[in-house]
């Protein structure tokens, strides 16, 4: 029988190299959830995959159209539209696509800390029936969104953008009731807060206030911050601010740039202040941040 690992028409897929990874989960500000690679494959006739000691990462499969199989723990389960199953890591597994009505899936490889929120359901078939306010296809926008903004950049505020919207791609799964019931308060919460987030990683440079972002998009202050705070978990300023600070820790390891530099080119007129952020949000001073990730990375490529 035929069997295809990938390679289907009209896939998509972002696989990130290894020492990205690696940054990641070292990094406090995306280690809780983070990921290693996602896809689309539509239609994926013949789709099969054996990893009989497993795989590093836990694994979403989300199945669209069509349907499927896995075996996980000596079981057989059939997977079909409208399903998805998360694959705990390091645990041998296999699974495939059905041979006469083949699926079309989307599908993630993460980890970090927050992982063990899914392990209740891991391995399981769990639906997620279309009804008037299942906002699916908002979910699946946020999901190519991520594949857009990383296809453009891996750089630190491509991927803090990115891990933003993973943890809401897998907290509407997670939570389904709570997802489908904000619909009615958060009629323009996603696509606000996409453009929002894009607006700040556009003005990282820029001294902006919460009154200037919010003004931006035609909003009062109390309502972006509320609908901001609802979303993401994070004050508006509080995540402008950890863009900035990831931003200066690329130009950190990648130029040779003077910290007071480094400052203003993230809209930082006063060093000390940028200095003093950047230790709450890292751990350590600007200076400490470049020598160890600077030797660390000799030292891996040695």
């Amino acid at each position: 029988m035929t069997q295809i690992k990938h390679g289907f028409h009209g896939q998509w897929s972002i696989i990130l190299p290894y020492f990205i990874v690696e940054e990641m989960d070292k990094n406090p500000m995306m280690n809780d959830i983070y990921f290693h690679s996602l896809g689309y494959f539509p239609s994926a006739k013949y789709h099969y995959i054996n990893r009989p000691t497993g795989c590093p990462e836990n694994i979403l499969i989300y199945c669209t159209k069509g349907g499927g199989w896995f075996e996980l723990n000596g079981k057989v389960h059939s997977v079909n539209e409208n399903q998805f199953i998360i694959l705990p890591a390091n645990t041998a597994h296999r699974y495939g696509a059905n041979e006469t009505n083949p699926w079309t899936i989307y599908w993630i490889h993460f980890k970090g800390y927050k992982s063990k929120l899914f392990s209740e359901i891991y391995g399981k078939v769990i639906s997620i029936d279309p009804e008037n306010n299942s906002r699916i296809d908002e979910r699946f926008k946020v999901f190519e969104d991520i594949y857009n903004v990383l296809s453009d950049s891996h750089d630190d505020g491509a991927l803090q953008y990115a891990n933003f919207g993973l943890a809401y791609f897998l907290g509407s799964i997670l939570y389904v009731k709570t997802h489908r019931n904000s619909k009615a308060e958060n009629r323009y919460g996603t696509s606000l807060i996409h453009l929002a987030t894009h607006y700040m990683n556009e003005n990282i440079g820029n001294k902006l206030k919460l009154s200037d972002i919010a003004e931006h998009f035609g909003y009062s202050v109390s309502y972006f911050y509320r609908l901001f705070y609802k979303n993401m978990g994070i004050a508006p300023m509080e995540f402008f601010n950890q863009l900035k600070v990831q931003r200066s820790c690329y130009y950190l390891l990648n130029s040779t740039m003077k910290i007071n530099q480094i400052s203003i080119l993230v809209g930082f007129d006063d060093p000390y202040y940028y200095s003093r952020l950047f230790k709450k949000m890292m751990g350590t001073s600007p200076a400490r941040y470049r020598v160890v990730n600077k030797l660390s990375s000799k030292i891996t490529s040695a």
